[in-house]
């Protein structure tokens, strides 16, 4: 019997168990925290990781799949699915990597050497560096030949990481030092930044005989720091003959290096000068292959699993690129749901998911791995649920997709729902059939989707009002209510502190509140209030902590610019000043990383650091106290 090993987490390994326990095999799930093992019910048996790191260590992953005799790894998305270590190590440990084999994850893993494979399949590839580079003067010298603006690029990045476009020559070397340290292998190289062009790519799949065909294209254009949030298949504004010259760029580059799993290749498109250019290979299964299986009727991680234990798409799987019509009669669309606050520059949200509801109905699939009572921890991505619906066409698509967002209800943390709702009521998605949307359209038109966004936040919370409303005493759907107080000002309320231990140290005060800034409590509250422990009105910030923050932190004071907090819920990954130090405006402080993502700190005025209340490695939540420097005032409480 076949035992698999999904060496992966979240709604990615459920996929990938169910597929690989609809063919008969065994499975064996992997997790590193207890409070993230949702997907282990889906497997025969789970294994413990050391920490969240475990999920980049090959030998861990193998050492996991020896352990329980695992003869064959699946490596999802993300992680290890791009590693020719792990394919090269599962190879000499008799173990079946579930992916592309080493020599094709090798040319195309990352963005150089892919690059370099394109011109040799004859495909259109945008000017670039073909080296590394590593110092500012090197970038300038790029910009003198091709101008600004122009992308920085980790060798291998992904998801948005290490990714940074430069306008300006003064942007150069923070942008550079950001996309570096955000590389896992330290290494990036320049393109010409296309400006105006779509996000399109196309879906490869090859066997270990020879055969490979494409299953159509995706639209994958509506992103904000070059994520995506949008997909939709087939992309609805391409004409036949661009489309079919994409096609076969995909098609080419694939049989030039015998590509053999399934796989992604990505091209900026520039639809009104007929024209596109390579952008990269993705030698895995993508978050948004759902899209191309609703509109091909083909189970693409079935088809991964299969092919890598050597079966043939024409015979055994009956696919050849006559059975894929270049026109199907379906269009299918993915809304990306993430725990990421849109109204606070789409910062992580961290804490036990309260309520979940996802619509049912025709054309509605949900890929998700949450559950109430679940954490949703700051050590990985954001993701939260994918929703996919498919329709006769791209007008019957968005009308179900629309009614979905609606529909589908997630608290405890911040999500992108509302954000999502106002992205498809756009008169860019309504009205143009997405012709318009490019990669930075989201981005320009930020402003007016948050906007927008705000009246679907209150039509929800007016949704769940009345449903709670009519259930009167019965509170089953109690949870999907705001649970704010009603705080008033005037309201009075009698603290008493003690001493555990001396019970007769007993010490009662009052508060009594003047006026009310913001009102959400238990998520927000912000005051002015009087108290007996001070003869001067103060000023309050009450904020919910998540479940998952390692130390009960001070919240830094908004009010006060010499006390600087994190922007993120992460990892503090760097500290670059100690106590003592003089510190100017503009100067770097401390640096956050959240999904791998780092964020920079600066003094916001200068001053002398007068203390750190954090080490590097702390897991800090968003709004706790880092650093406070001379100019902090001394806290009345």
């Amino acid at each position: 019997m076949t035992k698999l090993l999904v060496a992966n987490r979240g709604e990615i390994a459920i996929r990938a168990l169910t597929a690989a326990t609809e063919l008969g095999l065994q499975t064996v799930a992997v997790y590193s925290d207890e409070q993230d093992k949702g997907h282990c019910r889906f497997a025969d048996q789970f294994v413990k990781l050391k920490t969240p790191g475990s999920f980049l260590n090959t030998k861990e992953i193998i050492d996991a799949a020896k352990s329980v005799g695992a003869n064959a790894i699946h490596p999802g998305y993300g992680f290890l699915s791009e590693s020719t270590e792990l394919a090269e190590q599962c190879k000499l440990n008799n173990i079946l990597f579930v992916g592309p084999s080493a020599s094709c994850i090798a040319a195309v893993g990352d963005k150089v050497s892919a690059r370099q494979v394109a011109k040799q399949a004859n495909v259109p590839v945008i000017p670039g560096t073909e080296e590394s580079v590593t110092d500012p003067t090197q970038v300038y010298a790029f910009a003198e030949k091709y101008g600004y603006p122009l992308m920085l690029k980790a060798r291998d990045g992904g998801g948005g990481r290490g990714i940074r476009m430069v306008h300006l020559q003064s942007e150069v070397t923070d942008a550079l030092e950001r996309c570096i340290s955000e590389s896992p292998s330290k290494q990036v190289f320049i393109e010409k930044a296309i400006m105006g062009a779509k996000h399109i790519e196309v879906q490869i799949l090859g066997d270990r005989h020879g055969n490979l065909i494409h299953l159509l294209e995706r639209d994958c254009s509506a992103q904000r720091r070059y994520q995506k949030i949008i997909e939709v298949a087939p992309c609805p504004s391409l004409s036949n003959e661009l489309r079919t010259q994409i096609h076969n760029a995909a098609v080419r580059l694939g049989q030039h290096i015998h590509y053999d799993s399934v796989g992604t290749v990505e091209f900026l498109v520039q639809a009104d000068q007929n024209a596109f250019y390579f952008l990269e290979v993705n030698p895995r299964i993508q978050v948004e292959h759902t899209i191309t299986e609703q509109i091909t009727n083909v189970d693409l991680v079935q088809s991964q699993i299969r092919v890598a234990f050597g079966e043939r798409l024409d015979q055994q799987l009956g696919l050849t690129q006559a059975s894929i019509p270049l026109n199907p009669h379906l269009v299918a669309i993915q809304a990306r749901v993430v725990a990421e606050n849109p109204r606070n520059n789409n910062m992580l949200s961290v804490g036990k998911i309260t309520n979940v509801h996802f619509p049912q109905g025709q054309g509605i699939r949900i890929d998700t791995w949450i559950k109430p009572g679940c954490i949703v921890l700051p050590t990985f991505d954001s993701l939260l649920a994918k929703i996919i619906v498919t329709g006769q066409s791209f007008t019957d698509a968005v009308s179900k997709v629309k009614l979905a967002l609606q529909r589908t209800e997630i608290t405890g943390v911040e999500t992108n729902l509302d954000f999502l709702s106002a992205l498809m009521s756009s008169d860019d998605i309504a009205n143009n059939l997405m012709k318009k949307i490019h990669i930075k359209t989201l981005e320009e038109q930020m402003n007016i989707l948050l906007d927008a966004s705000t009246t679907f936040a209150h039509e929800r919370r007016a949704r769940a009002a009345a449903i709670v409303a009519e259930a009167g005493d019965d509170n089953t759907f109690a949870a999907v209510a705001p649970t704010s107080l009603a705080f008033r000002p005037g309201d009075a309320f009698n603290i008493e502190l003690s001493d555990t231990n001396d019970k007769d140290t007993l010490q009662a005060h009052t508060l009594q509140i003047e006026s009310i800034s913001t009102n959400n409590f238990p998520e927000e509250f912000v005051a002015e209030i009087q108290t007996s422990l001070s003869s001067q009105p103060i000023a309050i910030s009450v904020s919910r902590k998540s479940a998952v923050g390692s130390k009960l932190r001070r919240k830094a004071s908004p009010r006060n610019p010499s006390e600087l907090a994190s922007p993120v819920t992460g990892m503090l990954v760097e500290i670059n000043v100690k106590e003592g130090d003089q510190v100017d405006v503009g100067q770097q402080l401390f640096v956050m990383s959240a999904m791998k993502m780092e964020t920079v700190v600066k003094a916001s005025v200068a001053g002398r650091v007068q203390g750190i209340y954090a080490n590097a490695n702390d897991l800090v939540e968003a709004g706790d106290l880092i650093l406070e420097t001379s100019e902090a005032k001394e806290s009345k409480l």
